[in-house]
């Protein structure tokens, strides 16, 4: 067994203790006799596979010293250094530093290819394995109940990323390794200046601050009869889409507009520091590109110069693409405008209340790869055959139920990034 079917293999372990301990967590309760008994003979193989783990990474730094003299100062590293923030390929972070992640990066350390979700419930229905998901199954708890394989849960959250428009925006995202991370931003821009011989010289106040994610819980589920999950040649896809659309859904509104404070992060309209431009008293029809050109410049003039995005609604995507000039042909975007990312979101609602206006809309412009998203760990997914709630029971309506549930939140690292367009009619 490789050292990758090895990590598959531990952290089917993992999960599956972690499920034993909510389980008993849930119900307010110490672990019985059993549950202990499965959780300690778990601790001691993941341990096991633990240690072979490690000996095989010594042995591939130990290699790599070796071969080091051989390559060009700087060879396999793709990195950069932004707002004290890491990105890139395969550098690892320092001390102190925080690894986030670009929209292309995957979450998992190593990207996985072969049979997902929709394959492995089967498997747990049928008996019929696929031999790399039958790997990733030994140690699930038995009575009808498992956890998915974080594996599989990665290839959904990565699912997920490349759905939520924040992310296909450019919005970064940050591993959370605990419940809370802090991480430092830009509060204002810092300033220079000339200073002449012996005088002092004038430091930028309260340039930079301290944020924290704490991890909120977005949970999204679903019931499959037994016989769409045996019949069906899709259900892989299926599975994997329905519920990663779902969840990108709900990030999507919570980076928008999340209230704040548990159970729902902050959105980007309720975040300190941005730029609100309220368009009209009473909501303002567009008639022109005029209004996201000034949007625009607002940002340009607080010194943001990244690549700028707009999200908006499909209400507003189609007013801006019947805009019409005196000849009656489609009007050109000023060259601002033209070169800004758009991106249209049904999260961005059409019902917003601006003075006597009860029908208006916001558009989002902004440098989005200031937007960061922070995952607590992996999606954690479960499967039951068993689970039941008021209106029924998967036994009992010969069904699967599947809860998929991740930890999240939303923080911006230069919040002057971000200009809002309220009251769009």
């Amino acid at each position: 067994m490789n050292l990758r079917e090895l990590r598959i293999k531990r952290d089917a372990f993992v999960n599956t203790m972690r499920s034993i301990l909510s389980a008993a967590e849930d119900g307010n309760r110490d672990l019985t006799v059993a549950e202990r008994r499965d959780f300690d003979g778990l601790k001691e193989k993941a341990d096991g596979i633990n240690e072979t783990l490690r000996r095989g990474q010594q042995v591939s730094e130990l290699r790599a010293d070796i071969e080091r003299p051989l390559e060009s100062p700087g060879a396999g590293i793709s990195t950069t250094s932004e707002n004290g923030m890491i990105y890139g390929g395969n550098r690892n972070t320092r001390s102190g530093e925080v690894r986030t992640y670009k929209p292309n990066e995957a979450l998992a350390q190593e990207r996985y290819t072969g049979p997902g979700i929709g394959a492995y419930v089967r498997g747990m229905v049928t008996g019929k394995w696929d031999s790399e998901l039958r790997t990733m199954a030994e140690g699930t708890l038995s009575g009808g109940y498992a956890v998915v394989p974080s594996p599989l849960s990665l290839q959904v959250i990565d699912l997920l990323r490349n759905q939520a428009q924040v992310h296909r925006a450019g919005a970064t995202s940050v591993a959370m390794t605990s419940s809370t991370l802090k991480m430092a931003r830009l509060g204002s821009d810092v300033t220079a200046g000339w200073k002449a011989e012996n005088a002092a010289m004038t430091y930028s106040d309260n340039s930079f601050q301290q944020i924290t994610f704490v991890a909120n819980t977005l949970i999204a589920g679903a019931k499959i009869s037994l016989e769409l999950i045996e019949d069906s040649e899709n259900i892989d896809a299926v599975v994997q889409n329905s519920i990663s659309k779902a969840l990108a859904l709900a990030l999507d509104y919570a980076a928008l507009y999340g209230s704040g404070g548990a159970p729902s992060p902050t959105g980007i309209k309720g975040q300190s520091g941005v730029n609100l431009t309220v368009l009209g008293a009473n909501g303002y029809a567009l008639v022109d590109w005029s209004k996201l050109s000034a949007g625009i410049s607002t940002l340009q003039q607080a010194n943001v110069q990244g690549p700028l995005g707009a999200i908006y609604s499909a209400r507003t995507a189609g007013e801006l693409d019947n805009l019409r000039d005196t000849l009656g042909q489609p009007m050109r975007p000023t060259d601002a405008v033209a070169q800004m990312a758009k991106f249209v979101s049904n999260q961005v609602p059409n019902n917003l209340t601006v003075g006597t206006a009860t029908t208006t809309s916001d558009c989002f412009i902004g440098q989005w790869d200031q937007c960061i998203v922070g995952y607590r760990n992996s999606m954690t997914m479960e499967i039951s055959r068993e689970a039941a709630d008021s209106t029924g029971s998967a036994f009992t309506n010969a069904q699967v139920w599947i809860r998929a549930y991740l930890r999240a939140d939303v923080q911006l690292a230069h919040p002057q990034a971000f200009n809002v367009l309220t009251g769009i009619l």
